[in-house]
């Protein structure tokens, strides 16, 4: 299998895509936490509060008051969600993309319409772990929080709903984000395609920084919807005091809706504040996305490999 499996129509067995957006999540998560972890204090530090003063000062307070391994706070929930995450958007996309191939929309269109539906199907599977995930990483105490002890405390004071609080922005942030990656994705390849035939220097750079030019895309569109997401996923926890030192300011936003509670934060922090971690989220979600798409298409093609070789070998 030497061809691209993320392009359109390309036949990817769903056992093959599933393992290998397992161990594609496994690689990016190791890679990315400790920005995860300072990326998610910034979004929800709100305007009046100066605790962090900027990505570098939010690296050395979080190491020298909750030490070093708090960069890794909420790393369980969170491997756990990128495998989840990665096995149902990589199956899901090459579910849709084989679904999808006979119609006659452009290849970018496509791209983004199966980016989209796998992107939906993996926000609402892996929500609950994504809210532990924010909790976890908002945690400013050094003593940490369980998983079972977290779902407990979910549960019986938040009831079920507790573990999809603004689920709806995440379906909305997820569908734009992995369909503006997979849609710039596909342009950029096709692009270069265009361009090889007419022998263009420059060509093969730009291809080959295709995933990351992706990731940066997203990431752009959708990162005003991610830090309302974690704000809404903090808002009714009993430990509120344990995520920010603006627990008052984040109890009147309790009673607004999701229009009204946008509204209210642009009025009292600016627009700036749905930016606040934006350099270091790009940072971290170039790398992060590049590493996801490279090493799901080596773990396809290498699984097409040895399923061709035990193949062989039983014949």
């Amino acid at each position: 299998m030497g061809e691209d499996p993320l392009r359109k129509g390309r036949d990817v067995p769903l056992r093959d895509s599933l393992v290998a957006g397992c161990i594609s999540g496994i690689c990016s998560r190791a890679a990315t936490a400790p920005l995860d972890t300072v990326k998610i204090r910034l979004q929800l530090q709100h305007a009046h509060e100066s605790k962090y003063a900027g990505v570098v000062s939010a690296f050395k307070t979080i190491i020298r008051e909750e030490g070093l391994r708090a960069l890794w706070k909420g790393n369980t929930p969170a491997m756990s969600l990128y495998v989840a995450y990665g096995a149902v958007q990589f199956g899901g996309y090459s579910t849709f993309n084989r679904a999808l191939a006979q119609n006659d929309w452009p290849a970018q269109v496509h791209s983004c319409v199966a980016g989209g539906l796998a992107g939906v199907c993996s926000s609402m599977v892996t929500y609950p772990l994504d809210v532990l995930r924010t909790r976890f990483a908002a945690n400013r105490d050094k003593k940490l929080f369980s998983m079972v002890q977290s779902c407990r405390s979910i549960w019986n004071t938040e009831g079920l709903s507790g573990f999809f609080k603004g689920v709806s922005t995440s379906v909305v942030s997820v569908s734009l984000a992995t369909a503006s990656m997979f849609a710039t994705y596909e342009s950029i390849k096709i692009y270069c395609e265009n361009r090889r035939n007419k022998q263009r220097r420059g060509i093969g750079i730009l291809e080959n920084m295709a995933s990351v030019v992706a990731g940066v895309v997203s990431k752009t569109v959708t990162f005003p919807i991610d830090t309302l997401r974690k704000r809404l996923q903090i808002l009714n926890s009993q430990h509120l005091a344990r995520f920010t030192a603006c627990e008052d300011l984040y109890h009147t936003y309790k009673s607004e809706r999701i229009l009204s509670l946008v509204v209210q934060i642009a009025k009292r922090e600016g627009i700036s504040a749905f930016y606040r971690g934006y350099t270091l989220g790009v940072l971290k979600t170039a790398p992060a996305t590049a590493l996801s798409l490279w090493v799901y298409d080596y773990a396809v093609k290498l699984l097409g490999k040895t399923h061709r070789s035990v193949l062989t070998c039983t014949s």
